[in-house]
Order: C-alpha cells, then structure tokens, then sequence
C-alpha cells in the first residue's frame, strides 16, 4: 500500500500524480526508472526475434483477412500489428476495472514511459515530443499556432499533402472570424498566401527537387512545409537538405512525416528541423489514433494545443498530454509495435521491404512495358508503377461485360462478388501485356525504369483512377490505389513485412484479364 502523505494537488488539475513536467524530467535522467504495467505484457512478444520469417509467414502478427484480400495498400491507413493490438485492448479493459485509478493515477506516468520509448527510437528527447492522435492534429496545430497573417507567405511543393493549403487558408478564420464556409470567398489580401513550387514529372532525382525549393520559395516565406514521403507520389524527399536550404535563409521548417516512421529510419536529433509530425498507424503499425509531434525547444514556447484543457500553461509536455477525457490507448499500445520491429529487426524488416519493393516494380514494369514515376532512389516501401495505356478503355469495356455477365452484381457489388476472378488470375509469373521491350538504364546496378521512353502525359482522368481501382477491389479482392498523375494511371503500390512477390503477380494477373475486355 502506498504511503499516504499531506501533500496537496502536485499536478495540474486535480490528478493524483507527479506534475508532468516533473515526471518528463525524470524521463530524461539516466537514472529514469519506469514504471511498472498493472498487467504482463511479456507474453504479447513472445517468440518474436530476427529469425522470424517475412512475407507469409509473418501474415499472422497483423490482423488482416489474408485469405480473402490482396493487401498492396498499407500506405493508405495502415495495418495495426497484434502485439500493439493486444496490449491497447489490455489497456482499456484495465481502465474500465477501475477508472479513477487509471485515469487519476497510473495514465501520465505511463504515457511518459511510451513518449521515452518512443524518443529513442527517433533520436528526440522526450521533452520535445508529445503524442496527437493523427498527423493532420499536429499540422494544424504548428499551422494555427505560426500566426500566419494577410502578408504572411506559407510555401509548400504542389504535390504535398492536400489539405496543408487548406489548413493555411483556414488561419485567417481566426482573425476575420469568418466561418469555414466562407474561406474560399475571404478577399486574397485577408488570407496567407500559399506559394506551391510545380514539381513536373518526369523527375532525375531529389537534386532536382532541391532545385524547385531554392528557385521558387520566396525570402520572406514564414514557414515552409515539406512531406518526407509524399502520400500520392510516394517520393522520398530530402530531408536533411531541405531543412538546410531553409535554415540557411532563416525561414522554419514544418515536416509533415505521415509516412515516415516505420518506413525510413528517423534521427530527430540530426535532422534538426522545426517541427515534425508524423502518424504511428502507418508504417509502426500502431492502433490508430497515435501520432506525434516533435518541436525543437526554441520554438515550444509559441505552440498552443489545438484543445485548451487543464494543463494548458504548465509546460510543453503538459499543454497536450490529456486533451479531456477518452480512450488513450492507442498511444500505450505504442510500446508494443516498437518492441515488435526491435524484436524483428528493423533495418531487416526495411531491408526486407525494400528488396521487394525492386522485384515487384521489375516484375510489373517488365510485364506491362512500363515505367516508375521517380527513380530508386526516391522510393522507400512504395512506388507508383504507370499502368498500360489502354488500360482506361480496357476497364470501360471489362465493366460492360461484366454487367451482362453478371446483371444482378454491379462494380459496387456485394462482398460475396469479391473472389469473381482470383482463379482467373492465380499461379506463377506475369505474361508481358503490354508493349515490346526496350533496353533500360542501370543506376547503382539498379534498374531504371524511368528512362523508358513512354509518354509522361495523358488524356486519363481520375474518374478512370476511380474505376479501375474499383475493378481491383470488387472483381479481384486486391486492396491497391490507383493515381492519376499529369493524364497517366499508376497504380501506387506499398510493401510491408507480411507482402511477398505473390501479391504482385496477382496484381499484374488482374491488369492482364481487365485488358483483355479490349
């Protein structure tokens, strides 16, 4: 039993613990002891080490059906592992055996104890780190909190996330009061103006893209904000000089690292940007509703939580651990992931990956006489692979005799419709669909796909993205986005640790029997 002193509230509000800043100092110290977990968690790993097998057979640490889907697509949403499954449900049953005990008592010092295991895995003190639960959370959040006035210049690359120039739009909202609704009528001078580099395609290398930002980011840029890995081109940028570049003129830098953790190695402290957010569902395989954000100490001051609770004012590590009360076990369920790739092996896993990631795009190119959107070196666990060029009008013909094969299921039929063609495409290897072959260049002894000659633009629209997307998710039961870049298809296609060269024979199999509707 705990000994029981006159002490008084030591935290904000009226919860039972330590101060969080005091209980982050202590996270810092090298005579940190963590603190215990009301429950075992040693059997979620158990077994687990670097001899596990990959591909097939680490199928049963995720929870995907396997046995119905294709899963080319973790890029999207993720794919929550079991270990960290498991112990988020522990979490939550634990929580509701008593939650006064949980929520009053046990939660901060245990969330403190994941924020420091997960700094050690990206290189960051626990000081400059808290948990969000998305990446979008932490976009706004920098956003809102840089103040961007009607002079203010926000600069980003046009293909970056969507919504980024949305969120810089929508910071005039708290000056003019306007409403949401109206953000798009606000007169030009009343908003931030978004200046967007054009990234053309098709694209040498990063050397190029840090010659887009140095030519076209203007000097009185008040924040710039980078993707480390495109979410709709899937390209690796370059970080480090990016972030260079802008510090040498003086200007901050927001890295919006949806992809990254878990799909390229992350050192915060030798990146040395301004602010990093970034997604633990994604490549961690997290529960979802985990994320962080990084801000360098210089710069903590001025960051205000998006949600003002109890402890806003206490601290950095104060203003954002508990935004009101719901379900934080997401964030405890962290822990586990991380143990998993530290058991796995994470430079194996990544290795892994991204040794199938080149055969799936040799594979594919070759057999639809294709091409990658950027070269090797840009792409980490996904590429987009353009798709043959008939293909649009293979997929209006392959619907229209579907429908008068099969009246009663439409594209949008039932899940019972899902497995229409899988023995139409199944067995070994992936018969050339496309043009005659063409000689490639090598980069590094890799091959480059990207110097075939075939067109860079097209007359495809999303629409017929939409549709063949559709044809491989209903007709083939492939889970795997389709782009529509500069008039052309690809498809985007992602590798984690439970693909295998299988996956993408069958995607290759269902782009020949669409064609074939021709």
């Amino acid at each position: 039993m705990s000994e029981l002193k006159r002490t008084g509230y030591q935290n904000f509000g009226s919860f039972f613990t330590e101060s969080v800043e005091v209980l982050i100092s202590k996270a810092v110290s090298k005579d940190y002891t963590p603190p215990l977990k009301p429950f075992q968690t040693h059997d979620i790993l158990a077994g687990l080490c670097d001899s596990q097998p990959l591909g097939k057979g680490a199928r049963e640490l995720f929870l995907i059906d396997f046995t119905k889907w294709t899963f080319l697509n973790h890029g999207a949403f993720g794919g929550v592992c079991k270990p960290a499954h498991v112990e988020a449900t522990r979490w939550r049953l634990h929580c509701e055996t008593q939650p006064l005990t949980f929520l009053d008592r046990e939660l901060f010092p245990q969330l403190v104890r994941v924020i420091k295991e997960l700094g050690s895995f990206i290189n960051a003190s626990p000081k400059d780190l808290v948990f969000l639960p998305n990446a979008t959370t932490g976009l706004n959040t920098v956003i809102k909190s840089c103040d961007l006035g009607p002079c203010d210049v926000m600069y980003m690359l046009d293909i970056g996330y969507g919504s980024v120039k949305k969120m810089a739009q929508a910071s005039a909202l708290y000056s003019t009061h306007s409403s949401p609704a109206d953000v798009e009528e606000l007169p030009t001078s009343s908003t931030p103006q978004v200046v967007m580099g054009h990234v053309d395609f098709p694209i040498s290398g990063p050397d190029q893209i840090i010659e887009i930002v140095a030519q076209t980011m203007p000097q009185n840029t008040k924040l710039a904000v980078f993707d480390a890995v495109t979410s709709n081109t899937a390209l690796v940028l370059p970080m480090k000089q990016l972030v260079e570049l802008c510090k040498s003129r003086g200007i901050p830098v927001l890295i919006d690292a949806a992809h990254a953790p878990g799909q390229l190695p992350v050192d915060l402290h030798e990146l040395n940007a301004d602010y990093y957010v970034a997604n633990c569902h994604k490549w961690l395989a997290c529960p979802r509703g985990s994320a962080f954000m990084w801000v360098h100490p210089d710069r903590q001051s001025k960051i205000r939580p998006l949600v003002i609770s109890h402890g806003s004012g206490c601290g950095f590590t104060s203003d954002f651990i508990w935004d009101g009360c719901r379900d934080y076990a997401p964030f405890l369920g962290v822990s586990s992931a991380l143990g998993m790739w530290q058991a796995l092996g994470f430079d194996r896993c990544r290795t892994y990956c991204q040794n199938l990631l080149r055969d799936a795009v040799d594979l594919l190119t070759t057999a639809w006489r294709s091409r990658t959107l950027a070269p090797p070196e840009m792409c980490a666990n996904m590429a987009l692979i353009a798709l043959p060029e008939k293909l649009a009008e293979a997929a209006e013909q392959y619907i229209l005799r579907a429908s008068s094969l099969h009246s009663d299921n439409a594209v949008s039929g039932s899940a019972s419709d899902h497995a229409l063609h899988l023995q139409e495409v199944s067995g070994d290897g992936v018969e050339d669909v496309a043009r005659d072959g063409v000689e490639d260049k090598t980069r590094d002894g890799v091959k480059d796909v990207t110097s075939r000659q075939i067109p860079w633009t097209g007359a495809a629209t999303s629409t017929d993205a939409k549709l063949v997307q559709d044809i491989l998710h209903h007709r083939f039961c492939i889970e795997c986005p389709v782009k529509c870049i500069q008039g052309i298809l690809y498809v985007r296609v992602s590798v984690q640790i439970y693909n295998e060269m299988g996956d993408y024979q069958k995607l290759g199999k269902a782009i020949k029997e669409v064609l074939r509707a021709l």
